[in-house]
């Protein structure tokens, strides 16, 4: 039997759509799947175990020596592990235990940033908006000269909408220095209006699309199921299909979650997705997809 861990915040996540689907389909293929809280995890080197490099003495995992622990029960090996849990260091030492992880960790933790998306990704299905990294210091004049106003301001690491701000005005934009430090960096974007409160996100695994949907906000610009936004199937088309497959040459993600916005011939590029939910897309389209994810785990064994 296949063992997997979910990473997740908290080991008990019950009202987690996605977590417990995995889970459910897991159960139907005979794979053995947990969910682990990175809440309930400790790494710990054991008395004795000493590093086996200098350069290890840095690496919060097992690799060197380092033990994990799961409410106070060492965490055993298991074959693959699937990371919904986007920061520090406790998820990469549970990774580590895994024959396989889902997505790759290096390129998880590397395309987790916005600003490293936008920086490397390319495809001729989709216009990339312009962008600036900056800050809540940089002046606004420069970013307004630059990107036109309104424009978007994006936490680097945000989902499910928080962080993404429309900023119509410099009072809009003094506001991101008192919410947040004023350090905080920032990708600001040029506004797509012809995608005011809509977008386009489809489901990639390893560049094929299994299924797409269309989101559109109940009020606002940010179409985020996770505040609301309504959704409905979407037709997969020449643009969608190329982009899929561009991104997956690019990152080499397995299971992405990637969203256009709607432009005039072709799409906007928005932001790829490396842990994406998929309680909108189901319902949307009727496609098993945590089916679909469990059967491309289970063919790498097969």
């Amino acid at each position: 039997m296949l063992t997997g861990y979910i990473i997740e915040k908290y080991s008990c996540m019950t009202g987690a759509y996605t977590c417990n689907r995995l889970v459910e389909e897991a159960g139907r293929r005979n794979v053995d799947l947990r969910i682990i809280g990175i809440a309930d995890v400790t790494v710990d080197r054991p008395e004795g175990a000493e590093p086996e490099k200098a350069d290890d003495c840095c690496v919060t995992g097992n690799a060197a020596g380092y033990a994990v622990y799961h409410k106070g029960q060492p965490l055993k090996p298991c074959d693959f592990v699937i990371n919904r849990y986007k920061y520090g260091h406790i998820k990469d030492a549970i990774g580590r235990l895994a024959k396989c992880t889902y997505n790759d960790t290096d390129a998880f933790n590397a395309y987790i940033n916005k600003y490293i998306q936008v920086c490397n990704l390319r495809s001729e299905a989709f216009y990339m908006p312009k962008f600036l990294l900056g800050t809540a210091l940089t002046a606004f004049s420069r970013v307004a000269e630059q990107l036109g106003v309104p424009f978007v301001a994006k936490g680097l690491e945000s989902s499910q909408g928080a962080e993404v701000f429309l900023i119509s005005g410099e009072e809009d934009f003094r506001a991101l220095g008192k919410q947040y430090p004023t350090d905080k960096e920032y990708l600001f974007e040029e506004y797509i209006g012809s995608s005011y409160g809509r977008d386009i996100r489809f489901y990639s695994i390893r560049g094929e699309v299994i299924a797409c949907m269309t989101r559109e906000a109940v009020s606002g610009f940010k179409a985020n199921v996770a505040l609301g936004a309504g959704v409905r199937e979407y037709p997969i088309d020449d643009h969608i299909r190329q982009a899929s497959k561009d991104i997956y040459a690019q990152t080499g993600l397995d299971f992405l979650g990637i969203d256009l916005l709607f432009g005039r011939d072709k799409p906007y590029f928005c932001e790829i997705n490396v842990m994406p939910g998929i309680e909108g897309m189901e319902r949307a389209t009727g496609v098993n997809v945590a089916g679909a994810i469990l059967d491309t785990i289970l063919g790498d064994y097969t």
